[in-house]
């Protein structure tokens, strides 16, 4: 067995082990929020979530997509970027969060969603401590991520079982996700915290460093913010144009997609440091991205079989019968999903020649067809609107971008 086979059934391994854990926590929080505060308030606290998820992009500029090809293997420069990009995060995370708070509290009339929006902010504090994982993946340890998200999702469920049973309220309830997050990434982070909090002992190149990390941040922020209303816009939108019960019925469905299509971007993540980013000319990292694309495409192939077969009762189990309208949607969407599982191992090769303004035209063009998706489809159809503008937005530019590449290929 070769070393890139281990490294695949590793990260495949501890990726599904991770899943699976999930999949159970969410069986039980999703049940207890659900079923004890009704569709109404789960829309409600899932365009919170959204919200707050799209504001705090702007702490994303010092992201996984800016450290991670510049990390090296020198310890001194390992030790300099991570503590760099500590400081910057904790800076702009901060910023952000208090200005998005004060925001909200001025202008948002008093409700439960103004409420459950200011409780989603402090979701936003896990970004700086968020460089333990990005190091864990990229000394390929995925099970560091794997157990301390299992851990979270148990806080989670032990939180919410202790909330319900109490009878605390919706908004005590809500802070199960702030805290989910925080014991995902402080796990992580405890590993790797003297890289991050302990002074270099030499400061010699740290302009440089930090220079490099703005530049590129700055560069690429841009296509991560659009990466991020790909995630939330469709929450937004549709919060927007139906009632928020819809929308807790259409989030119970994209909720569970969304963990699925995780599971392509963690193993993109896992396998690109020494599967894609080593390789030294462009044609071979854009045959090894195209080789992994492969790969995923036919893991979400295999998922959306498995959701037809047994979706239906996986679905109700979770959320019950007065969920059941979101059954189709969720079996459509993990079909539409087999795009974005294909298109996290393309974007390997787009990261690692730094091919910025094409990620960036990508993810343009996914938030263009998630917007004009539900209004070009019939309203009754609405529900199936941003999974089908995401598929065919993937189709249509990795279909572009390859097909140019074959054309001139060919010419003289």
């Amino acid at each position: 067995m070769n070393a890139f086979v281990r490294l695949l059934f590793s990260s495949f391994a501890g990726v599904v082990c991770e899943k699976i854990i999930g999949a159970l926590a969410a069986i039980a929080s999703n049940h207890l929020f659900a079923n004890i505060y009704g569709a109404r308030l789960f829309g409600e606290l899932q365009f919170a979530l959204s919200l707050a998820y799209v504001i705090g992009s702007v702490a994303l500029i010092f992201g996984a997509q800016v450290i991670q090809p510049i990390l090296g293997k020198h310890p001194r420069l390992r030790h300099m970027v991570v503590y760099r990009a500590f400081r910057l995060r904790l800076t702009l995370t901060l910023a952000v969060m208090l200005l998005f708070m004060g925001v909200v509290v001025i202008v948002m009339r008093p409700s439960s969603v103004s409420e459950l929006t200011l409780i989603a902010a402090f979701a936003l504090i896990v970004e700086p401590i968020a460089l333990g994982s990005l190091m864990a993946y990229a000394e390929s340890k995925p099970w560091v991520i794997t157990r301390a998200r299992a851990y979270a999702s148990c806080v989670r469920v032990l939180w919410l079982y202790v909330a319900a049973h109490a009878s605390l309220g919706v908004i005590v309830a809500a802070f199960a996700w702030p805290l989910e997050a925080c014991v995902a990434a402080a796990a992580p982070f405890s590993r790797y915290r003297e890289l991050a909090l302990k002074t270099p002992k030499s400061f010699r190149g740290s302009a440089a460093v930090t220079k490099a990390l703005v530049v590129r941040g700055l560069r690429i922020w841009p296509a991560i913010a659009a990466s991020v209303l790909v995630l939330r816009m469709d929450r937004l939108l549709l919060g927007v144009l139906v009632s928020k019960a819809d929308l807790g019925i259409y989030a119970s469905a994209a909720s569970l997609v969304e963990q699925w299509n995780s599971v392509g971007t963690t193993l993109a993540l896992a396998l690109a440091p020494s599967m894609v980013f080593s390789a030294r000319t462009e044609p071979l990292v854009r045959a090894k991205a195209l080789k992994l694309g492969l790969y995923l495409g036919l893991v979400g192939c295999v998922a959306w079989v498995g959701s037809y077969v047994v979706g239906r009762k996986v679905f109700l189990m979770i959320y019950g019968p007065a969920f059941v309208q979101g059954v189709p949607v969720m079996i459509y969407a993990t079909g539409c999903a087999i795009a974005t599982f294909v298109d996290a191992g393309l974007s390997t090769w787009l990261l690692a020649v730094r091919r910025y303004r094409l990620i960036m035209i990508k993810q343009v063009l996914i938030v263009a067809a998630i917007v004009a998706a539900p209004f070009v489809m019939p309203r009754t159809l609405v529900m199936y609107a941003p999974s089908t503008g995401i598929a065919v937005s993937l189709v249509v530019f990795w279909c572009v971008v390859l097909g140019n590449l074959a054309f001139a290929r060919e010419r003289p």
